[in-house]
């Protein structure tokens, strides 16, 4: 393959990151087509600019990057995928686990490449993480403690327009959980509802049958330190603020009182990492990602959907 050729459904301000990181990519990519209702008078060198979706769904484009809001996630990764076109869509990828079920029976029958956008899945400060983990650098992992904060600035500034602390950022600490410790068996969250019906803030103790446990918490009311912290039985490891974007550096700090640190270097902000992932998987002609696959997504979406229950 020359080179993957992306279509962009979203507002460009929302897609500027992916935009911006495509220069970093190892593998050729090229934005060629976008959709767009309100931006009409916006127009880029080379990308053609469409307002209807079967339009923009029957051009030369590889594969789509959605990052419209979440509420529309659902419809246009089903109708990408009935087309053809490979997906990868900003988290969460739909609603709810039913309708990732859906979509992962739509990805199989017409043998269709689709992947949540979990971009720090891919980056080398996750890699690094479990590149110490499995080199027994802290010893079996006893627990896992993953905060993070958000406060809008104004009613623009936000990650998914019309959600909660859940919605926009709760899907990152359960992916952590979930990456290092599984899907938990057991679930207790609370938190507090807004006028509008949306949670501020949450919190929820999972709970492993191993034993291990993880504590998440998100806020969307302030904007304080956001890092993860794994405790093992020889030490721990600090992911610096903020650590589901590009954190300070990963410590490692054991118990006999030494400390090291890696920083985390790389260009761009990171997206590229996971562009490339579907490159390749495209290339290779498979249907999901072997590092974020369809079910590893559904066993985050199953987390949050309990979470979900008991915050209603």
């Amino acid at each position: 393959m020359d080179e993957l050729k992306w279509g962009l459904i979203g507002p460009i301000e929302k897609a500027k990151a992916f935009i911006d990181d495509l220069q970093y990519a190892t593998h050729p990519h090229r934005l060629v087509a976008r959709l767009s209702i309100e931006e009409r008078g916006h127009h880029q060198e080379g990308v053609q600019t469409y307002t209807d979706l079967y339009q923009f769904l029957q051009s030369d484009v590889d594969a789509v990057y959605i990052a419209s809001p979440y509420t529309m996630h659902y419809a246009q990764v089903k109708q990408c995928l009935l087309q053809g076109k490979a997906v990868l869509c900003e988290r969460p990828i739909a609603q709810s686990a039913e309708e990732l079920e859906h979509l992962m029976r739509i990805s199989e029958h017409n043998h269709t490449f689709m992947m949540e956008a979990m971009w720090i899945r891919f980056m080398p400060s996750i890699k690094k993480v479990l590149s110490i983990i499995s080199n027994d650098g802290i010893g079996d992992i006893v627990s896992v403690k993953a905060s993070l904060s958000y406060k809008p600035d104004g009613p623009g500034d936000t990650l998914n327009p019309g959600g909660g602390a859940l919605a926009e950022l709760g899907i990152y600490p359960v992916f952590l959980c979930t990456l290092l410790l599984g899907k938990p068996e057991y679930v207790q969250a609370t938190g507090r509802l807004n006028a509008d019906g949306q949670d501020d803030f949450f919190s929820a103790f999972l709970s492993y049958e191993s034993g291990q446990y993880g504590f998440i918490e998100t806020n969307k009311l302030v904007r304080g330190d956001s890092s993860a912290i794994i405790m093992g039985e020889k030490g721990s490891i600090h992911i610096k603020n903020p650590w589901n974007i590009k954190p300070e550096g990963i410590e490692i700090d054991y118990f006999d009182g030494t400390k090291v640190l890696h920083k985390s270097e790389w260009e761009g902000q990171g997206l590229y990492f996971e562009l490339d992932e579907v490159y390749e998987s495209v290339e290779q002609g498979v249907i999901e990602s072997q590092l974020y696959c369809h079910h590893f997504s559904l066993d985050v979406m199953q987390t949050l959907d309990d979470i979900r229950r008991q915050l209603r």
